[in-house]
């Protein structure tokens, strides 16, 4: 079977690479389904805390594997739905994980590719990336929770723009709608994703997962909802070890060494 999908464990961290680099690392079924099974045991492995996303070749992912549409259209129909289940399936793990998800963009970033980057909680792209929506120029509409993602992210009006008409922009503008933490020489993107990763991995695992569900939840509850969320949050994390690990690290005036329990 082919490795369409690779991984590496650093420390805490597990780092996920799209490994179709001919393809552009364009997604299929069988990747699709390597990095959904992927997901699925970082989610319940307590020794990984934080998960980092990249592409090999110089492509984060360059959208779908079109060539699922080789030959009879109807038959290629019915590959892609056969696609979608494990393709969302991997989505919603990101999104739900209680584990902090960078995304480290290069080269293209489009259909397929566009909405991993949206389901990760922290985006670092190389100045050269490339972003498009891509699929309104198949005529589909967006998958992947592309739609869910975008409209939070950078609101109604634009999102529509991005989805419709499918223009091709630049590491600049994403980083000014607020697609992107932030914008790194190519040459130095490895590098600085490589410790934004490391500190994730060794941060208050159990508080990141608070701070994630708290802003994902920020969109749909009214303010005294969302305080009393805050409250259940701030609650569960004083109970953890790494809570008292910090306080007692703040005494004692020494580095705060957290485990992630």
């Amino acid at each position: 079977m082919a490795h369409d999908i690779l991984t590496e464990i650093r420390g805490g961290a597990m780092i996920v690479t799209f490994n179709r680099p001919v393809h552009g690392n364009a997604l299929n079924t069988e990747m699709a389904n390597q990095l959904f099974n992927t997901l699925k045991l970082v989610t319940t492995d307590r020794a990984i805390r934080a998960v980092m996303l990249r592409g090999s070749g110089g492509n984060f992912m360059d959208g779908l594997d079109m060539t699922i549409y080789a030959g009879d259209v109807a038959k290629g129909i019915e590959r892609h739905n056969e696609l979608m289940l494990p393709y969302h399936s991997a989505i919603r793990e990101l999104h739900v994980m209680e584990k902090p998800v960078l995304a480290m963009v290069t080269g293209k970033v489009t259909g397929p590719g566009l909405s991993f980057m949206l389901a990760s909680d922290v985006v670092l792209a190389g100045q050269s990336v490339e972003f498009n929506a891509g699929f309104t120029s198949y005529a589909i509409t967006p998958d992947g929770a592309a739609s869910f993602f975008l409209t939070r992210k950078v609101g109604a009006a634009k999102a529509t723009e991005i989805l419709m008409l499918s223009e091709n922009f630049d590491a600049t503008t994403a980083e000014r709608l607020n697609l992107v933490n932030g914008v790194v020489d190519d040459t130095k993107l490895q590098d600085e994703a490589l410790h934004w990763i490391d500190r994730l991995a060794d941060g208050p695992t159990k508080a990141f997962a608070g701070v994630k569900r708290l802003v994902s939840n920020a969109f749909h509850t009214e303010i005294n909802s969302h305080m009393a969320l805050e409250h259940a949050y701030w609650g569960s994390s004083t109970r953890t070890f790494d809570f008292r690990e910090a306080v007692k690290a703040r005494i004692a005036k020494r580095p705060v060494k957290y485990s992630g329990a």
